[in-house]
């Protein structure tokens, strides 16, 4: 990425700092401070984050999942935070983004990846009283709710209107920095929430249900493949 940056922006400096969420966190959090020490962090992006191989119900869900998308999704984004937080505070000035999801927020559940969900859930509640926090202190700390983006994490290759890529969907992210608490800047996604909230909540349900175990029957045929090789 840093070489994809200084190809497109020459004439600026980009540093970077390689932290492992699901390994060592508290020291690689200290490697963050010890690199941002004396700069001016203008703006924090928390987008780190994992999610499931493929839909599974709770029980089907092993520790070492378990524990990668509580430690990435929850303690990441909030150690990285109050690592970054205090010079903004100092500096009366700062925008911090929570990549949240609509898993936990556009549908009223999303079975199948329920720990997923969870851990959105927590960085959008987060995310609201930080803003309430520290919006008197210069500091605009807001939760985007992107539906799906055409990334690795969403086994998703090719993007589409409804499906943008990464480089689509950040420039629309861009452009809301500052506004609302909590925005979905992609406004096809916004589209698709103002229609979902039309419907009933166990229509919804039933729909999402469905829809995961199709892609959990798809993940497990392929699992079985892999096993027979």
């Amino acid at each position: 990425i840093r070489h994809e940056i200084l190809s497109k922006n020459s004439g600026i400096k980009v540093e970077t700092v390689v932290v492992d969420f699901s390994g060592d966190l508290v020291e690689g959090v200290e490697r963050i401070k010890d690199a941002i020490k004396g700069k001016d962090v203008g703006v924090l992006v928390n987008n780190a984050g994992v999610s499931y191989p493929y839909a599974r119900y709770f029980h089907e869900v092993d520790d070492e999942l378990l524990r990668n998308l509580i430690k990435v999704n929850v303690e990441g984004v909030t150690r990285v935070t109050h690592a970054v937080l205090p010079g903004m505070i100092e500096r009366k000035k700062g925008a911090i983004v929570n990549i949240g999801s609509g898993a936990a927020i556009v549908i009223p559940s999303d079975p199948l990846y329920a720990v997923y969900a969870a851990t959105k859930a927590y960085v959008d509640q987060f995310s609201r009283c930080l803003f309430v926090e520290y919006k008197s202190k210069g500091i605009d700390v807001q939760c985007q709710v992107p539906l799906y983006v055409a990334t690795k994490m969403a086994s998703i290759r090719r993007s589409s209107f409804m499906v943008p890529s990464s480089d689509t969907y950040a420039k629309a992210a861009l452009r809301w920095i500052g506004y609302e608490p909590r925005c979905t800047p992609y406004w096809p996604h916004s589209a698709i929430w103002c229609l979902l909230s039309l419907l009933p909540e166990s229509a919804i349900d039933n729909w999402r249900l469905g829809f995961c175990l199709g892609i959990r029957t798809k993940g497990q045929l392929k699992d079985a493949k892999k096993k027979d090789l």
